[in-house]
């Protein structure tokens, strides 16, 4: 019997190697397998991390442009407001303008002008004028009308210095025309001012009668 003992504590011994192994090469696997997923989750939160800025940067260029694009329809309505404004200016002048056209009216100097006047030959003749005057401002017409004596005493001295055979003429009575347009400038320059004077556009002769 003291010969059979240590034969049947070999294999024994034998197992408790075999376990061992096992356990060593079980735990192996276990920390490679940990150690792999550890690196990958590591590697997953990076890449969670790395797309998160990268959205996070989209969008802040996303709202960049957006407030560019918004900046840059502002000023565009601002620029439309104020081609708008610059039309409206534009067409408010041009009213105006067409306005202070149509105000343009001719102050008729009633009644007609009746005077006497000569000839070569000294003879005595007779003239009869119809005179109108046109002014566009109508403070101008205002200070004609108001110092209507005058204008009317300065043409009819004119037209008593006036020669028959010289009223003849086509030139003649352009010249008288013309003559009578300064008179009326210069009485108004003396009673109401250079200003109203040179608002005075022109000077027509409805009718021009002479015996």
């Amino acid at each position: 019997m003291a010969t059979t003992a240590p034969a049947e504590q070999a294999p024994a011994a034998g197992g408790s190697k075999k376990k061992l192994i096992i356990l060593i090469v079980v735990g192996a696997l276990i920390l490679l397998g940990g150690g792999i997923g550890g690196t990958m989750f590591l590697m997953k939160g990076k890449e969670s991390k790395e797309a998160s800025a990268k959205n996070k940067k989209a969008k802040a260029g996303d709202g960049e442009e957006a407030t560019s694009a918004d900046e840059a329809d502002a000023e565009g309505e601002h620029v439309e407001e104020g081609d708008a404004e610059g039309e409206g200016e534009e067409a408010a002048k041009g009213e105006g303008e067409g306005k202070e056209g149509a105000k343009s009216a001719y102050v008729e100097l009633s009644p007609p002008f009746v005077v006497n006047f000569q000839d070569d030959k000294k003879r005595a003749r007779f003239l009869k004028a119809e005179i109108s005057i046109m002014a566009k401002a109508p403070a101008v017409q205002e200070a004609i009308t108001q110092n209507l004596p005058a204008v009317r005493n300065s043409l009819v001295m004119l037209l008593s210095r006036q020669v028959y055979e010289q009223l003849m003429t086509p030139e003649g009575k352009e010249k008288l025309r013309t003559d009578a347009l300064e008179e009326v400038k210069a009485v108004l320059t003396k009673v109401a001012g250079a200003k109203k004077a040179k608002g005075v556009k022109d000077l027509f002769f409805s009718s021009l009668v002479m015996q």
